[in-house]
């Protein structure tokens, strides 16, 4: 074997053991956690996720969640990006006007059904956006909804379009916030952690939230009317990413791994899991005896009337955003919301 033979074989012997001790090694990544504790959201998503990665990696990629939040909960995306936190869920709508392209899937009326909306939103990302630098400090992992929003108030019932005029309703996204102004109500953008206090004190006179979430905060003791509204008010969507810098620690085969039980799997688990939640919190609601109105049909199609501009409005954002048909995105997501289950 000559010396330049014998020369390549060592440099490719050297270049395939680095590459071994890279996979080999072991990356702890700061979760920032800021849901509250036996949150179904957490136990029932985020811990089995944080499983399934550290099982994906054979135990080289662990994730520490920290005992409270980094930053605050609306910064969560900068706390990511900064580097403040390795990792963490975050909330878009708490950032509003920062992600336009993501409104499109919070837009009302879509689907009350949360089976169908997470894996709808990973479909319509990966298909529309992914490649598009929407998130381009971090690294996404994860892009799926909460539960769809209703709204619950003080006792007053809004099943009637008129009536929402006057009200101070809580809201916590762009889309929740114009449909309460075009209703003629006074939107009050808060987090959902500040609505005990608002409600009890008479600053609001509801909040539209996911039924889950009212249970899950505790909030039953001050808003005892629900107003179901079919299709739903809309969503919120959820980004859990990874910052760049940290993501780079770790392995390229154990990034395949993390994203093998990430994206498409998250979503699924997350609409398996606030379909179970929401029927769940709607049922014990009823056994507690709160009143639950059900928009009709007349007052629906008077709503939805009143409300359409805002689709309107969120093609003429998107087209400013950068993008050339958002109504074919739009026309994509409504169509995974609607296919045959299975």
């Amino acid at each position: 074997m000559s010396f330049f033979n014998r020369a390549g074989l060592l440099a490719g012997l050297m270049l395939a053991a680095g590459a071994a001790a890279v996979q080999a090694q072991e990356v702890t990544l700061r979760y920032s956690n800021w849901l509250p504790a036996g949150y179904a959201l957490d136990v029932e998503l985020m811990e089995p996720w944080i499983a399934a990665i550290e099982q994906a990696t054979q135990g080289r990629v662990k994730i520490q969640k920290s005992p409270k939040v980094v930053g605050s909960v609306a910064s969560q995306y900068d706390v990511v990006a900064d580097g403040m936190a390795d990792m963490s869920l975050m909330v878009l709508s708490y950032a509003p006007g920062r992600f336009p392209q993501v409104e499109a899937m919070e837009l009302p009326f879509a689907s009350d059904d949360e089976s169908r909306t997470s894996p709808a939103v990973w479909a319509t990302y990966e298909r529309f956006l992914a490649d598009k630098d929407v998130f381009p400090d971090v690294v996404p992992l994860a892009l799926f909804q909460t539960g769809v929003f209703h709204v619950f108030t003080t006792g007053r019932d809004l099943s009637a379009a008129d009536n929402w005029k006057g009200a101070k309703i809580r809201t916590s996204s762009p889309s929740l916030t114009r449909i309460i102004e075009l209703l003629g109500g006074t939107p009050i953008n808060k987090p959902v952690s500040e609505v005990y206090e608002l409600a009890s004190g008479g600053v609001i006179d509801g909040a539209t939230t996911p039924p889950d979430a009212l249970l899950g905060f505790k909030l039953d003791d001050v808003l005892d009317t629900m107003t179901f509204v079919p299709g739903s008010l809309g969503s919120t969507t959820v980004l859990v990413s990874v910052n760049p810098d940290a993501w780079a620690r770790i392995s390229e085969a154990d990034q395949q791994a993390i994203r093998q039980v990430s994206g498409a799997a998250v979503a699924r688990m997350s609409g398996d899991l606030h379909r179970k939640e929401t029927e769940a919190a709607i049922a014990a609601m009823q056994a507690k005896g709160m009143t639950i109105h059900r928009m009709g049909d007349a007052e629906l199609a008077r709503m939805k009337e009143r409300v359409a501009p805002l689709t309107a409005e969120w093609l003429e954002k998107a087209k400013a955003a950068g993008m050339e048909d958002p109504q074919e995105m739009l026309d994509f997501f409504h169509a995974q919301l609607n296919r045959p289950a299975g």
